[in-house]
């Protein structure tokens, strides 16, 4: 079917309306269409808001929770973590220190090792006799008047130094030399004179005393040739390390043809000044610090062939400067002294402060002197056997001193015998004067301060037939007593402090306010887990 275009029904007016109405559809469908879309996402931003406000209730129920979390969290990492490392931080500070300890050819604790930096002091005490021709003629008590102290400073050189590697050990030699410090010595000088037994007399006397009368008689014209008497007047000097002339003691070393001392000279220590003391071989603790410094052999042997017993005999400890570190009140420390001929054990006595350095004092046990009779670990030490032990605190020095008799003691026979003291005008023994004590900074094993004493003495008696012994009492007499003494000053034992307990000090403020924090953060959060847990039941009522 056509249609017919030039109809009056089709004409341009009608077309207009048409399109008009079309037109008009158009525009409302539009309009209903925008409307829609604004209402579509008036509804999405409505529930986009909803989900946000919902989003910001969770995230404020869940806040404190988090908050609580984390507080409790760190707080508890933090004390624990700083717990444990001040329960292990002894441990590795210890660690350090051993590793600092142990020697080597370029350690840096060599230098002390060769040379002591604490200065070291030895005072000596002289008796002066008083009454000497009551003694030898009426056999009087012996009055002693003690004069001291002379203070020589102690210089200790190590050299010829051996390093053995395999076994852990160094060999060396140790010089010891000795100046007069009279501005240490209260006033008193060398060249005081002091009247004191006669020792050559007495050496000889006992030496000859088992031979015939007719040579003890040529021995006492001897005595008289030489004009030798029971008691002599000399300097201090000459007594001590000087040595003064001694005419028969020349003849019979002319006579004996011994070299070892050619000039003549007799001193209590001539000539010790400027010599060693034989070599000595001591574990360096590369091989571990238990036995650290500890004499593995002095001489060339490994025990002494003095007392002619493996107990006796035994070289034991350290030479009594340091010890291995980390000393135990409940151990003893033992050294070897070579002017007793024998080791020696100390004990613990009590904490005692150097110079705000806590330090062990250590003390020689009363047993350790006794008398054999009350202590038989110390009969092995009577010589030529049991039946010439000597009395508490006493040690007879025969066996090494070429027979001589001559007799160490501790000074004015502290914690000796009541009668060996009695025997003698002018003794007093004190503990605080007159022992021997070691003052041990526990950690490293060093000797913070140290006291070392002992006196020299002879024993007078009625040798054989002499009859310049015929009327002298039997005594054990005394000639001198030493302290050899050595202390840290007051900067050094600020060094000591700084290096021993300030890294312990740090590492305890630093940890103990760690921990602080870390208790707080653990109390914090649990009052506001209180706080959320009360909140939360409040909600559901």
């Amino acid at each position: 079917m056509s249609i017919n275009w030039s109809s009056e029904k089709f004409k341009p007016v009608t077309v207009l309306a048409l399109c008009s109405v079309a037109l008009s559809q158009q525009k409302s469908i539009q309009s209903i269409q925008r409307i829609e879309t604004e209402s579509a996402r008036e509804k999405e931003r409505h529930k986009r808001q909803l989900q946000r406000q919902n989003n910001k209730k969770i995230t404020a129920k869940m806040l404190p929770m988090k908050q609580v979390t984390i507080m409790t969290v760190i707080g508890s990492i933090l004390v624990l973590l700083c717990s444990i490392f001040l329960g292990v931080f002894p441990s590795i500070f210890n660690s350090i220190v051993n590793k600092m300890l142990v020697l080597s050819r370029d350690s840096a604790t060599l230098g002390d090792f060769i040379s002591p930096p604490v200065p070291i002091y030895m005072q000596f005490y002289l008796f002066h006799v008083t009454n000497p021709d009551d003694i030898r003629f009426h056999g009087a008590k012996p009055k002693l008047k003690q004069v001291g102290p002379y203070t020589y400073a102690e210089v200790r050189t190590k050299h010829n130094m051996t390093w053995n590697d395999d076994d852990g050990t160094v060999t060396y030699l140790q010089d010891k030399s000795y100046f007069f410090r009279e501005d240490m010595s209260h006033g008193l000088k060398e060249s005081d004179e002091i009247t004191t037994i006669n020792p050559i007399m007495v050496a000889i006397a006992a030496k000859v005393q088992k031979l015939p009368i007719a040579i003890q008689a040529i021995v006492e014209l001897a005595f008289l040739r030489f004009r030798e008497s029971l008691f002599i007047t000399k300097n201090v000097g000459e007594l001590l390390f000087k040595g003064y002339d001694a005419p028969l003691l020349s003849e019979l070393i002319k006579y004996a043809g011994d070299p070892t001392n050619s000039k003549g000279k007799f001193g209590f220590f001539y000539p010790k000044n400027n010599t060693d003391d034989h070599p000595y071989e001591v574990k360096t603790g590369a091989q571990g610090l238990d036995d650290y410094l500890h004499i593995v052999s002095w001489n060339g042997k490994s025990s002494l062939s003095y007392w002619n017993d493996e107990y006796c005999d035994q070289i034991n400890g350290t030479d009594g400067t340091q010890f291995p570190p980390q000393v135990s009140k409940d151990q003893a420390l033992y050294i070897y002294t070579s002017e007793l001929c024998r080791s020696l054990y100390l004990t613990y006595e009590k904490e005692v402060d150097v110079h705000g350095v806590t330090t062990y004092r250590f003390i020689p046990p009363k047993d350790a002197l006794e008398d054999p009779l009350v202590n038989p670990d110390n009969q092995c030490f009577c010589y030529p056997n049991v039946s010439y032990c000597l009395h508490a605190s006493m040690l007879n020095m025969a066996p090494c001193a070429f027979d001589a008799p001559i007799v160490l003691s501790t000074p004015h026979f502290y914690q000796g015998n009541q009668e060996d003291i009695d025997s003698i005008d002018g003794l007093s023994p004190h503990k605080e004067e007159h022992e021997t004590y070691l003052d041990i900074e526990p950690n490293t094993g060093v000797a913070m301060r140290a006291m070392k004493k002992m006196q020299l003495n002879v024993p007078l008696k009625r040798y054989g037939s002499f009859p310049s012994f015929k009327n002298v009492p039997e005594v054990i007499f005394p000639i001198v007593w030493v302290n050899e003494s050595a202390q840290i000053d007051e900067d050094t034992a600020s060094s000591v402090r700084k290096a021993l307990y300030s890294p312990f000090t740090i590492v305890d403020a630093i940890c103990g306010t760690l921990i602080g924090i870390g208790a707080l953060l653990i109390l914090v959060g649990t009052w506001k887990f209180i706080g959320v847990r009360r909140a939360r039941n409040q909600q559901k009522l």
